[in-house]
């Protein structure tokens, strides 16, 4: 009987401690996959502080990214739409 109540006992401070390892702050955000084309393709040109530092429209962002596709950025056309999501979103917040 004795070894039955240590048992539950262990269980018991196995689970507080257990419970007690998890972690209290929330999961990082997963980044837009724009963000990472924004950072490697834009700055091929531009310093990435200068495309931080503007601030447009989504109706912008696109006229923008197509006059940069027009001037010689390699970007697919999934690609470019990613990239104007993630300005356009990025910019609203």
């Amino acid at each position: 009987m004795k070894f039955k109540y240590t048992l539950l006992i262990a269980l018991v401070i196995a689970t507080m401690v257990l419970v007690g390892c998890g972690s209290s702050e929330p999961a990082a955000p997963t980044p837009h996959p724009g963000q990472a084309l924004v950072e490697t393709k834009c700055s091929t040109c531009h310093s990435i502080v200068q495309v931080n530092n503007a601030k447009y429209s989504r109706e912008i962002w696109d006229t923008t990214v197509n006059k940069m596709v027009m001037a010689g950025l390699q970007i697919t056309d999934e690609q470019k739409a990613q990239v104007i999501d993630y300005l356009a979103i990025r910019d609203s917040e």
